[in-house]
Parts: C-alpha cells; structure tokens; sequence
C-alpha cells in the first residue's frame, strides 16, 4: 500500500513536469481551427469559443504556477492532484463540447477537418497524460464522445462510419492507455522497493543488529568527519569507552538471553543521555563507544559521569529478576588521531576496571597520565 501510494505521488510529479507544454499545443490547436473556419462559421461562435478556452487555460497556468512556488514534495503533492484532475477536465470539455457548437451546417469537409483535429488532440492525451489512466481516460472521453455522439445522431452514412472510427479509435487507446500506465507504476514501484532494499542494506552494514545502536565501522567512519571538524575550530573531540561491569557473571546466572535484554537497556539509557548530534556506537560484546565534541576535558569527563550514574539508576528486568547493571568508563580528549584517542580512551577504561569499577577516569588526568601506556584484557 505504502508503494502503490509513492508510486501515485511520483505519476502526479510527473504530470505536473513534462503537460505545462500542453497548454500551449491546445491553444495553438484552437487557433488553427479558428483559422479553418472563419469563412464558414460565425465569428462570434468562434471567438467565444476560443475564449472559454483561453479562460480554462488561464486557469491551468495558474495552478501550474502555484505548484513550482510552493514546490510541495512527498504527501503533500497528492493534495494537488485533484485541482489538476479539474482544470484538464474543464479544458477538455471546452473542446468536446465546443467543438459540437462550431462546427458549420451543410460542410462535411469541415466536419471531418474539426474530428481529425480531435483525434489528433486525444492522441495527444495518451503520451502527455498515460501515467494517469484515469486522466488519460477522462481527457479522451471529454474530447471525443460529445461529437462522436452528434455525428451518429445524423444519421448518415459518413456521420455513422466517422463516429463507429472514433469508437474503435477510444476502445483502442484505453487498451493502449491501460499497459502505458499500469507499466508505469509498475516501473515507479519497482524503483521504491529497490530503494527501500538498498536503504536496508546501507542500514545493516551501519547498524548494530541487537541494539540498533551504529556499528564499529560508523564509529570510526564518521569519527573522522568530526575529528576534521575539530581540527578547523576550537572545539576538541571526546572519546569515551565503556565497558559493562561483570558482564560475564550476567550471562552465567541469568543466560545469554538475559545479557542480550541488558545490552539493549544499556543502549537505549545511553542514547537518553546523549544529545542528538553525539554518536554512539557499540564496539563489540559489551563495549560501546562515544564520540561528541567538546570545549575541554571536564565537559567530556562530566558526560561521562552522566551516562554513569544513568546506568547504575537504571531498572533493568529480565524475566522475574532484576538485574543490576553498571559500567565502567575510560575518556580521552584531543585532536590527535583515532587511533591515538581509543588507546588513550582505552587505557583510562582499564584503569577504571582496576580500581573498582563503576566509575569514570580520564586520561588527562595525572595519575592516568602514567599508566596510559598499560594495555590488559579488562573484561569482565
């Protein structure tokens, strides 16, 4: 349903594109027939005729002029089709019925030159208008069938073999118009859902599949637009690991499945913590990662805190128990490199395990500043 309505919203931007032209071809139509009969038919009729098509044109400008001001995209363009569907409809039976009312007593040859002209008008309708079928259907039906259905009430031979062509002619075109535009949505469709297959693939190939959370890749993808950032202006970039406390001993007593609900909780208690423009990531197993701009260390170290406190406030539920959860934070701060930030960052992590847990060190502080080079396996 989703794609059939896309697929309508891209048929309608179409029409609005590529028909402005039409408007054009309609009046110079109208004048060249004008021209054939202003010795046979009376001015006046003319005249008003070309007229009433002229105010119907007006009319078409004016909308098409209202939609490329205001330029309305996605739902919005589906409000516009409705006034579209009226003005081709009003124009196109001025030419239906118009053509009725000018056309000149006792001139068959004239009779034929105005019907050629409006066959030629509908086929027209098939190549401007075929992503609409029903528009398609309308404009050809407004146009033809009022003097189709004049000439069969002359009842002559010619009247009747010109109107039972015009027939064949709209039973033809429907059949046309009907592949031309159910091949169009088909293409429009198919475009949408290649679109929608791509954007799911961009997004497993960025997303963490069990938090949602962006990936190893997006951490140090877009780490490196907001480190060159950095480098153009004063601000600094903030690095913080973190590591979730005991994590192991959550999967041993409560099972994987458990582990899997609070990596989840994690994640999301992170996210509520973070403004929109930081990124979060998760690193792997139970580590994430956070990259946001800062002005000087101790703003980085007082996120840091904040996110800490959030998690050991957090309620964490897995089945019947409640499951205590607390996390371990390591901060680096600087413009140097990305990989120079996270052995930083990393090393303030283990310093954190080392000494109890649950709380935040930064490498910039002094005591850090000596055990940086320190590198153990701080799991757990």
């Amino acid at each position: 349903m989703r794609l059939d309505r896309l697929a309508r919203i891209e048929k309608l931007r179409l029409l609005y594109q590529q028909s402005f032209s039409a408007i054009f071809a309609s009046l110079f139509t109208a004048a060249l027939i004008c021209t054939v009969l202003w010795q046979v038919q009376e001015k006046s009729v003319l005249l008003g005729w070309f007229f009433v098509l002229l105010f119907s044109s007006l009319a078409r400008m004016l909308l098409f002029y209202r939609y490329w001001h205001f330029q309305p995209e996605n739902e919005a363009l589906l409000a516009w089709e409705k006034p579209y569907f009226l003005t081709l409809l009003a124009s196109s039976l001025t030419w239906g019925l118009g053509a009725v009312v000018i056309l000149p007593e006792g001139s068959v040859l004239h009779q034929v030159v105005v019907y050629f002209f409006l066959v030629g008008m509908s086929g027209g309708a098939i190549a401007m208008y075929s992503a609409h079928r029903a528009m398609t259907l309308a404009t050809i039906a407004s146009i033809l069938l009022p003097m189709t259905l004049w000439f069969l009430l002359q009842g002559t031979v010619i009247a009747t073999a010109l109107a039972l062509g015009a027939l064949m002619f709209v039973a033809v075109t429907v059949g046309a118009g009907r592949v031309l535009s159910s091949t169009m949505h088909r293409s429009f469709r198919l475009g949408y859902e290649l679109q929608d297959a791509r954007d799911a693939a961009e997004k497993r190939a960025s997303k963490d599949a069990l938090t949602g959370l962006n990936n190893r890749r997006v951490f140090y993808q877009q780490g490196e637009e907001m480190l060159g950032e950095c480098k153009e202006g004063v601000r600094q970039l903030a690095m913080i690991i973190s590591d979730v406390d005991h994590f192991k001993s959550i999967n041993d007593t409560w099972g994987h499945h458990c582990g899997d609900e609070v990596l989840k909780a994690i994640a999301d208690a992170q996210l509520s913590c973070l403004r929109s423009d930081d990124l979060c990531a998760r690193l792997g197993g139970e580590e994430f990662g956070i990259l946001l701009l800062v002005n000087d260390g101790e703003q980085a170290r007082e996120v840091a805190e904040t996110l800490r406190s959030c998690l050991e406030h957090t309620n964490i539920t897995c089945g019947n128990h409640e499951v205590p959860v607390t996390a371990s934070f390591g901060v680096a701060v600087g413009r140097q490199s990305l990989e120079t930030l996270f052995k930083q960052a990393d090393a303030a992590l283990y310093r954190a395990k080392e000494t109890g847990r649950n709380r935040v060190v930064c490498s910039f502080d002094e005591n850090e500043r000596e055990a940086a080079p320190v590198l153990v396996n701080r799991r757990g």
